[in-house]
């Protein structure tokens, strides 16, 4: 098959990473892939598509909102270059790929969302969204939690597949030992970007609270670019957070001495692999890159109790949830970590990669796709 997908940018976020694995998983089982992008500015995978032979194809927008150059120009690609499929990612990008692909019936369109249904999107786009998932072939979520809300809205139940993210453990770098791990926290670790979603502040005044109580904090290591950019209200909800854990920061002499920023690293497993915990407090997700990828190294999990976390951390035998809109139960999850017995932690982080492995298999994930596709 000749697939091609379509996606904003090739910059650091977690749609990107999943779509540039899949890209590569499916060229390696002899289809065709190619790239379809409309912003260069965040070409953070653009040297690992082209070292693995996969073209990108640009159409540059000269300003920001919809564009009528990109449309014309992803139509005019799947008019001349055969593609049997379009896999969409993200919002906007599946809006260009359904309205382009309309009168191509040859062409299979899937759309994937990895986002929540919480997320603020604009109404309009939200709508445009709506109609993607109708002009398309398959809607693919990554959580069962997804699957059920988007199930209620007409025109999508039969459309709906949940597709769980899927790894290729070689590619993982495994420097934990799990076998016998200690006592306490040394080192915290978040990944996302400093948005609204990811809960920062929250999670900042649930440190806030561990010092007070126990006279003493953990290095923080959060790492994740900050939104800077106000041109929607999300972008404000963001900025106004952003600026209330900077005066916290400011305040807290001890959350200051211990706090890191760090806006993107190389890989992601050093940090994994040297942190106590990773903790992700966000307030709404789909399923999060980092809970797969900490679970697979090793690294013990902290989570809030959104959308399918419940499921696959299960009652604290794979990791600990906490309640996002309480800094009481986040720091009462740290503590409860910190305090936890050696042998519970050790079989507690041995649960979860072995539920790892088996749920977010690689192959499985690529055959589920490939079921999808039309039969020749």
């Amino acid at each position: 098959m000749k697939i091609l997908i379509v996606i904003d940018t090739l910059g650091s976020g977690g749609a990107q990473k999943l779509k540039v694995n899949l890209a590569k998983g499916l060229k390696q089982r002899g289809h065709i892939v190619e790239f379809f992008i409309y912003d260069s500015n965040y070409p953070f995978y653009q040297s690992e598509l082209e070292n693995a032979g996969i073209k990108i194809n640009i159409y540059e927008r000269t300003a920001k909102g919809f564009s009528f150059k990109v449309l014309l120009g992803l139509r005019k690609l799947l008019k001349k270059s055969n593609f049997d499929i379009v896999i969409s990612s993200l919002h906007a990008p599946s809006i260009y790929a359904a309205f382009a692909k309309l009168g191509l019936s040859r062409l299979s369109l899937i759309v994937c969302e990895e986002s929540s249904s919480n997320a603020p999107v604009p109404f309009y786009k939200r709508f445009l969204f709506y109609l993607s998932s109708l002009i398309s072939n398959f809607l693919v979520v990554n959580s069962y939690h997804e699957a059920k809300l988007k199930k209620q809205i007409p025109g999508r139940k039969k459309k709906i597949k949940v597709i769980w993210n899927g790894f290729n453990v070689d590619e993982i770098s495994f420097g934990r030992n799990i076998s016998n791990l200690s006592e306490g926290i040394k080192q915290i670790l978040v990944v996302g970007r400093q948005v609204y979603a990811k809960n920062g502040l929250n999670f900042m005044m649930g440190l806030s609270l561990f010092e007070s109580r126990n006279g003493w904090l953990p290095e923080i290591i959060w790492i994740g670019r900050r939104d800077n950019d106000k041109r929607s209200a999300k972008d404000f909800r963001s900025i106004e957070m952003q600026n209330k854990m900077d005066l916290l920061l400011e305040s807290s002499e001890a959350l200051k001495k211990k706090w890191n920023w760090i806006e993107s690293v190389e890989n992601i497993y050093d940090y994994y692999n040297t942190s106590d915990a990773l903790i992700i407090p966000s307030l709404y997700e789909g399923l999060p890159l980092v809970l797969c990828e900490a679970m697979l190294s090793g690294c013990f999990v902290i989570t809030s109790s959104v959308c399918d976390h419940p499921k696959i951390i299960g009652n604290d035998e794979r990791g600990l949830l906490c309640d996002p809109v309480s800094p009481e139960s986040i720091c009462n999850s740290i503590e409860k970590l910190n305090k936890m017995d050696p042998k519970k932690r050790t079989k507690t982080v041995s649960n979860a990669r072995d539920y790892a492995y088996k749920s977010f298999n690689f192959d499985e994930m690529l055959s589920k796709y490939e079921a999808l596709f039309p039969k020749t």
